[in-house]
């Protein structure tokens, strides 16, 4: 097995001492309540992977804007959730960048439609090497927001990032996220209820899905490997 320190420093840019938890798994919001196999994030992040630019909308240091510190804690939970499903098809999320718009910037973005949301990815952007998430307090119209195969150009017109809210376990956000992030990465809903990216039925463009939503197949994970944000280390 190749070091740690030896991929802290060629996947993460990190020199020095470091923390396992905040600067390899990016897990900056204190102690997690699940159990972290290094091992095998060591190894994912060195095979195909992709980073996320992580904003939370409307949030503030002291934690009196949008999220309390129990909110972050949900969104690194979730985070580990996604990369738990990816890992079946031997894919990482390697870098997380923590960014936030402060209530006085946010305005009416913590509330979203799925027009808000394009919106808020156009107005505000992280570093060019990570995919744009955006945590909002509620979206109207669905739980999130995401494009099929989105751009690695984030001054490109519509939608450049994925938009979510929080759902109500660490289990759901953590689905919601995997599932946006994925339809970034080039995939569409998949007519499976148990499979990440669930199914449409009713033809509106909106997918379902469940605690059981936890499936990727072999096709699913070669599209997302061919996403031009996708690296190996």
């Amino acid at each position: 097995m190749t070091s740690v320190r030896s991929v802290a420093e060629n996947c993460l840019d990190l020199s020095g001492s470091f923390s396992i938890r905040r600067d390899v798994y990016g897990y900056i919001w204190g102690t997690m309540n699940r159990d972290l196999s290094l091992k095998n994030h060591i190894k994912l992040i060195q095979g195909p992977s992709c980073n996320l630019c992580l904003f939370l909308v409307g949030h503030e240091p002291d934690f009196s804007g949008e999220f309390t510190q129990a909110d972050t804690q949900r969104m690194q939970a979730a985070i580990d959730v996604a990369r738990g499903i990816y890992a079946q098809q031997n894919f990482g999320i390697r870098k997380l960048y923590w960014r936030y718009i402060p209530s006085s910037e946010a305005g009416g973005y913590t509330v979203v439609d799925g027009s808000e949301a394009t919106d808020l990815t156009e107005d505000y952007s992280g570093p060019n090497d990570g995919l744009d998430v955006f945590f909002v307090t509620n979206v109207t119209d669905a739980s999130g927001w995401s494009n099929v195969d989105g751009p690695c150009d984030k001054d490109a017109k519509g939608r450049t990032g994925s938009v979510l809210e929080l759902l109500g376990s660490d289990l759901m956000t953590g689905i919601l996220l995997g599932h946006e992030v994925g339809h970034y990465l080039g995939l569409s809903h998949a007519g499976d209820i148990t499979n990440l990216m669930g199914d449409d039925s009713d033809g509106d463009g909106i997918g379902s899905i469940n605690a059981t939503s936890l499936n990727l197949t072999n096709n699913q994970g070669s599209t997302m490997k061919d996403h031009c944000s996708v690296s190996n280390c």
